[in-house]
Order: C-alpha cells, then structure tokens, then sequence
C-alpha cells in the first residue's frame, strides 16, 4: 500500500535510478539489533555500527555538497550493552575452547615422556626401532595440539577485540552504556585482516562476509559522489571545464534530483553539460565579433 509520502512515481523514481552511487547511499538500511537475533547478527551489527560511525564525517561532508544523507548508526545505549552482553558470551566460549586445546599440549607432551619412559633418554629411546615410532607419534601430536592452541589463542584475542569495536560510538551516546564491561574487551581502530581471518573461519563468516561488502559499497558510493562534486584543484583540469563538471556532479547528485537521475547517469548528465556549455561558449564569441 503507497503511503501519500510515498507515490507511484517516487517508487519507480527509487528503482529505475541511473546513479548507482545515488542508490548504493540511499538504499542501504539499518537494522537494531535484539536478544533474539544470532550471533553472526551481532558481529555484522557491531562491524556496521562501528563503519557508520567512523563514515559520520564524510556523510556530513555529503549532506553539505548535495542533501544528500548517509544513514545513521541509530544505535541506542540499550543495544550497545546488549551487543557487549552477547560478545562476552561468544569470548566464553573461545576461551573455553582455549583450554581445551591447552589440556591437549599437556596431555600430548606426557604422551613424549611415556614413550621415552622414565629412566630412559630420549637419544636411548631412537636407537630402538620400536621407539622412535612411538616417539615420533608423540612428538607429531605435540607438535599439533601445539598448533591448535596457537590457533585458537589468536583466534580468543581477536574476539576480544569486536566488542572493542563499539568504543567510539559509545563515547557518542555517551550515557546508559555498561563501561565496565566495555572496557573489558580490547579496544579497536580498525576491523583488521587478523580478525576478519578469526571471523571467515567461524559459522558466521557469510554474515559478515555480506555486511563488509555491503559497507565497502556504501563507503565507495559517499566518497565518489564527494570527489566528483568537489572542484579539482589541477590547472589542466579546471582550464577543461573542471568547475562546470563539479557543479554538474553537484546539481545531479542533489538530493531534490530523483527524476534527473532516473532519466540519465552521472556522467552523461555531465558529458551533457559540458557539451552545451560549448555550443553557449561558441555561439557567445561569433555574436561578440
């Protein structure tokens, strides 16, 4: 059912666009996390709320040039804190996992001091063919249940460090927000490659696998809509039309252009202009002679 903010026009206007950029921003939605939804849902959420918040400068830069407005993070106190109280659950587990692999090291290792008994040496045990196949077995065991818990402790640290994550958003709301547990987690900057490689080795990686791709095209869309509209600041450029192409840029990506932008692209919209603006330019200088 169309609402009257919503016509028929405006609908075909929204899925007809030729901006793809203009779509990608206008497009993209948010949606608040709960108790009742999983755990690839709050390390997308948490990924999403914490790339919203670090884009809030770009977005205002955006709203400035065109009207255009990039969504929020619409995060709430209440649901930093449930997504802390989640997180602290998904670290338990990892770390619960950390000392079962722990518990492996140990029992691997006495499985070496087994097999070299305890008033032989280890040079003793080799020379016997016997052994050092039992030996060997051991201390390839070792080795691995080594491996794992190296693993697995990165693996325990990195999810440490997404609820880390929401620490800049949560300066931003500022009151209601559970500091204590907060600061419990690692902080983080960034979304880095060791914890996206902890997370593509999880049940949710295709969660957060589409969230990243998804904020990495409305990231794009924001900045190159911004470096289109903005003027070049390249002599060649600007003796070329530089300016008119950015005031064209901004007139197509005005918020108030639905229309325009339903009937051409950008760059044809541009590549319009400026072709006028020729023939103005031409016409001006026969009639000025």
């Amino acid at each position: 059912m169309l609402t009257p903010e919503k016509t028929g026009a405006d609908l075909l206007v929204s899925n007809f666009t030729k901006s793809n950029f203009n779509s990608v921003v206008s497009g993209y939605k948010v949606i608040n996390f709960n108790e009742s939804h999983s755990d690839a849902a709050c390390v997308s959420r948490i990924i999403e709320i914490f790339t919203l918040n670090k884009l809030r400068a770009e977005g205002e830069k955006l709203t400035s040039i065109t009207g255009l407005r990039i969504p929020d993070t619409a995060a709430t106190a209440e649901e930093i804190n449930l997504l802390l109280s989640r997180c602290s659950k998904l670290c338990k587990v990892e770390e619960k996992e950390l000392g079962i692999r722990n518990r492996a090291v140990d029992e691997a290792n006495a499985a070496i001091h087994q097999a070299t008994g305890a008033s032989r040496s280890i040079s003793e045990v080799k020379s016997r063919k016997a052994g050092r196949t039992e030996l060997a077995d051991a201390e390839h065991q070792y080795q691995m249940a080594k491996s794992r818990f190296s693993e697995q402790s990165e693996r325990a640290t990195q999810f440490r460090s997404i609820a880390g994550l929401l620490v800049a958003e949560a300066v931003c709301i500022g009151k209601g927000v559970d500091l204590p547990l907060l600061h419990s987690f690692h902080k983080a900057t960034r979304v880095s490659a060791e914890l996206i490689r902890a997370l593509q080795k999880s049940d949710f990686a295709n969660a957060v696998r589409f969230t990243l791709e998804a904020l990495d095209e409305l990231t794009i869309a924001i900045r190159e809509i911004i470096k289109k509209c903005i003027p070049p600041t390249d002599r060649y450029e600007l003796d070329n039309g530089g300016l008119l192409k950015s005031q064209a840029y901004q007139h197509y990506y005005h918020a108030d252009n639905a229309l325009l932008r339903a009937l051409v692209s950008a760059d044809e919209y541009v590549l319009h202009v400026s072709e006028r603006n020729k023939r103005d330019s031409y016409k001006k200088r026969i009639f000025s002679s």
